[in-house]
């Protein structure tokens, strides 16, 4: 089972080299990506909402944030019906990127299953979604 922990580790820094290399142009990096698949099909999500969702800490969150609004990607705003939570909005310069991204997302997704069957790449999804589910039952 280590081997298998350190290759699941291996495959996720590899794909955050792999976005980084690809998005640079555009001011994102890698560890970014999934605040901008979220923030984007989410207009409006919670800075705890992301915490929760993306699985980092809070302080990781708000660092990401402020990169992410002091670059223009996003604007936060204090929520009308509770003063207490943070809302983040994607803004035009995010809402460009999101295809980019999404696109980088699946480049890296079809050339590392390159080589396996549709079979194959069925399993993969099926088994790593149940340790997916499984590790967040866990935390």
């Amino acid at each position: 089972m280590e081997r298998f922990m350190k290759h699941i580790s291996t495959i996720f820094r590899c794909a955050v080299c792999y976005r980084s290399k690809r998005l640079e142009n555009i001011g994102i990096n890698g560890c970014q990506t999934s605040y901008v698949m979220h923030i984007c099909k989410n207009p409006g999500i919670t800075q705890e909402q992301l915490t929760q969702q993306i699985h980092v800490n809070r302080s990781s969150v708000t660092r990401q944030l402020a990169f992410l609004e002091e670059n223009g990607f996003i604007t936060r705003k204090r929520c009308e019906t509770d003063r207490r939570t943070i809302e983040v909005y994607p803004t035009e310069k995010m809402t460009a990127a999101f295809p980019i991204v999404q696109q980088v997302l699946k480049d890296w997704k079809n050339a590392l299953t390159e080589g396996l069957s549709p079979q194959e790449k069925e399993q993969i999804e099926v088994l790593t979604e149940h340790l997916a589910r499984r590790a967040k039952e866990l935390v």
